[in-house]
């Protein structure tokens, strides 16, 4: 997936998946409360494969299993209708600080969803080229390969 697209939440809670992401999500989809404040959208296997990956693990860590409780709490199973909006849960919306507008944003395998002021505020970061730089250097001094 990729791309970005702006969309706003309607009264009902509820947001058109932008038509690129909801092909590849499919029928039915995972909604994830994510890092940085934003919600990972998933489909039915590349949620099993964040299972899995968290199960494989050793249980007997206790950052293992805070990390399992928050990411498995904090997801909900989701249908598209017939326009393609989903309803975003509360408890979800209320953790990443979504009011109205909204940014979807293709992540390769999954996408994710902002608040629009949280996203223009760390895009803004990188507007500046020096920034964009930094993050590079610091990147590739870690071992990063693109």
């Amino acid at each position: 997936m990729f791309g970005k697209y702006y969309r706003q939440i309607d009264d009902k809670n509820r947001v058109v998946v932008p038509a690129k992401l909801l092909q590849e999500l499919g029928h039915e989809f995972y909604i994830t409360k994510g890092l940085d404040k934003s919600l990972v959208f998933r489909t039915p296997e590349e949620f099993d494969k964040l299972k899995n990956k968290l199960e494989e693990n050793n249980s007997l860590n206790k950052d293992l299993r805070n990390l399992a409780r928050y990411i498995f709490g904090n997801t909900e199973l989701v249908q598209p209708d017939k326009l393609g909006r989903i309803v975003l849960p509360k408890h979800l919306t209320e953790k990443i600080a979504i009011v109205k507008e909204v940014v979807f944003l293709g992540e390769g395998n999954t996408c994710e969803l902002f608040a629009k002021e949280i996203y223009d505020q760390t895009e803004s970061l990188y507007d500046d080229e020096e920034n964009i730089d930094m993050l590079a250097q610091k990147l590739f001094e870690q071992g990063v390969k693109l």
